[in-house]
């Protein structure tokens, strides 16, 4: 018999399995990316219902079903983020920034580094101080940096012909300085935004070998 352990996180994607079941992958602390099974989520007045929606954020208590999941028990909700789903564009970003952090975390790998910039990413998605354009490529700059795989000497390779502008390449050094938590404390015009989304497409392309769905979602409102 297994124990329970408890994981805190956040449910990037969920999907429908069997009648009543949904399988969840949740991007957690201290056991990475994994998939954890919600039996019973889609019953009426399931207690599981409401933790087992994209974007919750709490301690889930889940217990070892086999070698590489888990079984939904609980959770402790810390936040739902309910308001994404209010605006198409806004929960099309939140997909895009969760499809990419399951990409780059896997099972049983640390990831709190990736979870807090996720959970910073939300907010800045809500927040409306920043363009969702530029929230893309910030996230994808600090992301890279996280998982050792950014550097502006790289990116200036990959880039060429074409010349990182000087406003540019000031607002990606400010991303790769600053701690997680001041991942968004800036902005820029529009045009420096347009770049920053351009330039970070380019370089992600080199870095991974997956086409991110939410994207297509992403080039029908652009």
């Amino acid at each position: 018999m297994f124990d329970n352990i408890e994981a805190r996180g956040i449910v990037l994607d969920t999907s429908l399995i069997k009648e009543y079941d949904k399988r969840l992958v949740i991007l957690t602390e201290n056991l990475g990316r994994i998939t954890v099974f919600a039996n019973g989520a889609r019953r009426k007045n399931s207690p599981l219902t409401a933790i087992s929606q994209k974007f919750v954020m709490g301690n889930f208590h889940i217990r070892p079903s086999s070698q590489n999941s888990y079984t939904l028990i609980s959770a402790d909700v810390a936040e739902t983020f309910r308001d994404m789903s209010l605006d198409i564009e806004k929960m099309a970003y939140a997909s895009y920034v969760s499809e990419v952090a399951g990409y780059f975390t896997q099972d049983g790998v640390p990831a709190g580094s990736e979870l807090n910039l996720l959970y910073v990413s939300y907010k800045a998605i809500l927040g409306d101080q920043l363009s969702l354009r530029l929230i893309k490529p910030v996230f994808e700059c600090k992301l890279l940096d996280i998982e050792g795989l950014m550097s502006l000497e790289e990116v200036e390779r990959v880039y060429k012909p074409r010349i990182i502008s000087p406003s540019a390449r000031y607002a990606l050094e400010f991303v790769l300085s600053r701690k997680i938590a001041e991942t968004y404390s800036f902005n820029v015009k529009d045009e420096i935004a347009d770049e920053l989304y351009d330039i970070l497409s380019a370089f992600l392309k080199t870095q991974c070998d997956r086409h991110f769905k939410s994207l297509d979602i992403l080039d029908t409102l652009l």
